[in-house]
């Protein structure tokens, strides 16, 4: 069979269908890049072979792979894995991934080293996370353990540290409500989930909390007794007091401060 007529695609100018005769009547074949039309000379009463089509057709996906994967990487810089699942959700063959992969690394629009440092560097920019969850989603884009470790060095101890200190100095308005042994855990598993260092965390809740004195303590109990103490007005007066004294110490105020505060309450509703 040989190339009856070659047309361009109307949606997209730089693929071609290809139309063979057969039998002496004009059938549609199959559809190329340019750069396909270009390095396998196709054109007009070219004769074509079942082992030629094979070969072009290989040469074809092996090119829609790296079209795909060129137009995926246009909107933000992607790791090597990522363009793998996307070319897979796209039903890509195996081979055509492969010389996709291996043409965009060697081209360096994929450089899983970069990836990790620019990654990194706008994570600890833009967000509040630490090295450790950093590390954490690199690891899950499937990023060399050497090129993390490279990346991960470049957020300094002194940088997660700030970041430590001013995500606690923003929750300190909290001891209006919360006891500092309850705010301090919380705070502290959510810093630990984020992916900062454990020394580094208690260091920061040392420095933030250790000025805090009885007052925001006292201040924060009493606001939770003035809570619990009408939610219980239905009990016995003995029970009543026990069940607001059992609620303060689960949320971390001491014995004595939740009486302390339990008895001032009781006088403010006598008074009312």
């Amino acid at each position: 069979m040989k190339i009856k007529r070659i047309s361009t695609q109307k949606k997209n100018s730089e693929r071609f269908n290809i139309y063979v005769e057969r039998d002496g009547k004009e059938e549609y074949a199959f559809a190329v890049d340019v750069d396909i039309l270009i390095k396998y000379n196709l054109q007009r009463d070219k004769e074509l072979d079942d082992d030629f089509v094979k070969e072009v057709l290989t040469a074809e996906e092996q090119q829609k792979a790296y079209r795909l994967s060129l137009n995926h990487l246009s909107y933000r810089m992607r790791a090597t894995s990522e363009v793998v699942a996307y070319l897979t959700e796209k039903e890509t063959p195996e081979h055509a991934i492969k010389h996709a992969i291996e043409r965009l690394t060697e081209q360096r629009y994929l450089d899983d080293q970069q990836f990790a440092l620019a990654y990194t560097a706008t994570k600890k920019a833009t967000t509040p996370q630490g090295p450790g969850r950093i590390r954490r989603d690199l690891e899950a884009l499937k990023i060399p353990k050497t090129a993390i470790d490279e990346a991960i060095v470049t957020f300094t101890d002194e940088e997660e540290y700030e970041k430590v200190l001013k995500f606690l100095r923003q929750k300190q308005k909290e001891l209006q409500r919360r006891s500092v042994r309850e705010l301090t855990q919380k705070l502290q598993l959510t810093l630990m989930q984020r992916g900062f260092s454990s020394d580094l965390i208690k260091a920061g809740i040392e420095e933030v909390f250790r000025a805090e004195e009885g007052d925001e303590e006292e201040q924060a109990a009493l606001y939770q007794a003035r809570k619990y103490y009408p939610k219980y007005r239905q009990l016995e007066p003995f029970e009543r007091e026990q069940k607001v004294k059992q609620a303060l110490v689960r949320k971390g105020f001491p014995y004595g401060l939740a009486a302390q505060v339990l008895e001032q309450v009781k006088e403010e509703e006598a008074e009312q």
